[in-house]
């Protein structure tokens, strides 16, 4: 009998134990949560709100769940045992993200598209009795945030797709940006300025503000995010980590790049031996210009020299017919005589000058 009594004593310790410890449930600053009562709320804990936010949670309230208190922030709270549940939801910034999915863009390329979303659960009650679980959240924003992504995508061509700037655009430093909008994807032609300087021809060169991939996204994030307000989901952003083509495609779409940049690249070249040929044939008929024109005036001046000189040199033999003689002697000497020879010869002729005396000779 007495240990009968100490174990129903035993198992009333045991269940004030599980009242008392059933009772009290902690909130974390990282959570959130709502207090059900036989399955119906009867009062909501959220995490981190402004003033705005909790107004706006309390209208909601009001308007859908009436009677339903609402609290916040983080600490110890108090429940009946057995006869209220607690339901706790994150309240930080989750991340979706799932795999690649096909898009055909407004001029019917297909690209693999690779996007990502932030959210948060911004109304525990709500996000209770839509969609209960995470997963269950993660497979409305799928269907919310891939429909609309197709539906913006397919109304943009694929370079508005894939540039993240409004900035102009242009290839090298002889692209003449123009102000008016026109799409293109492509170098036309390239063509030859005033200067004769290459320039290529571009028509896109500058996004308008509803196009870009900035301008998209924004789009996509606002209208996903008045869609799943009525799953009690707030969307942060929605962004695309990537966009590339089918891999089946990539192939060939390389293999046309490359093409029609060789074929720049060849315009380029023949451009530039044409030039080369240009400014060679002109510095090669500036040469023979410049040496046409310095043989002649050198030819000028030595004909003036030699005019000179024999003018001279007349002038000299008609002052000094002696030393005219005496020069023409030694000059005939030396032409007749080398330097290694020996001539033995009279004093007559026209030597008798040489061996004469000074003023002797007549």
């Amino acid at each position: 009998m007495k240990r009968l009594k100490h174990l129903l004593y035993g198992i009333v310790a045991l269940f004030a134990l599980m009242v008392v410890l059933g009772a009290f449930f902690t909130i974390s600053e990282t959570e959130q949560a709502v207090i059900l009562q036989l399955g119906n709320p009867i009062r909501v804990i959220a995490g981190d709100r402004t003033p705005e936010q909790m107004a706006d949670l309390q209208a909601w309230i009001d308007a859908n769940t009436p009677g339903v208190a609402l609290s916040q922030g983080a600490g110890l709270y108090f429940k009946i045992p057995f006869l209220q549940q607690v339901e706790i939801f994150d309240d930080r910034i989750l991340e979706y993200d799932d795999p690649p999915a096909d898009v055909v863009t407004k001029d019917k390329k297909h690209i693999q598209v690779d996007c990502y979303a932030r959210w948060r659960i911004s109304n525990p009650l709500l996000f209770l009795r839509r969609v209960r679980t995470e997963n269950g959240a993660l497979s409305r924003l799928d269907d919310i945030i891939y429909s609309m992504i197709r539906q913006e995508l397919g109304n943009s061509n694929l370079i508005q797709i894939v540039r993240s700037t409004n900035d102009p655009i242009g290839l090298g430093d002889y692209v003449r940006l123009v102000s008016n909008v026109t799409y293109a994807d492509t170098l036309e032609d390239i063509e030859l300025d005033e200067e004769g300087e290459i320039r290529e021809i571009i028509k896109l060169v500058r996004m308008a503000s509803t196009q870009g991939r900035i301008a998209i996204l924004e789009r996509v994030t606002v209208t996903c995010r008045q869609q799943a307000e009525d799953y009690g989901i707030y969307i942060v952003d929605v962004r695309i980590k990537r966009a590339d083509l089918p891999e089946e495609n990539q192939a060939a779409v390389f293999t046309r790049m490359q093409a029609e940049r060789n074929r720049i690249s060849n315009r380029y070249r023949a451009e530039g031996r044409r030039m080369s040929d240009v400014i060679v044939a002109d510095t090669d008929l500036q040469v023979d210009s410049i040496k046409a024109n310095a043989n002649r005036y050198a030819l000028t001046v030595m004909g003036i020299a030699d005019s000179t000189a024999a003018a001279i040199y007349a002038e000299a033999y008609n002052s000094y017919p002696d030393f005219y003689s005496f020069t023409r002697s030694l000059e005939t000497l030396e032409k007749v005589v080398g330097s290694s020879s020996s001539m033995i010869v009279g004093t007559d002729g026209i030597f008798e000058y040489i061996i004469s005396d000074p003023g002797e000779f007549q």
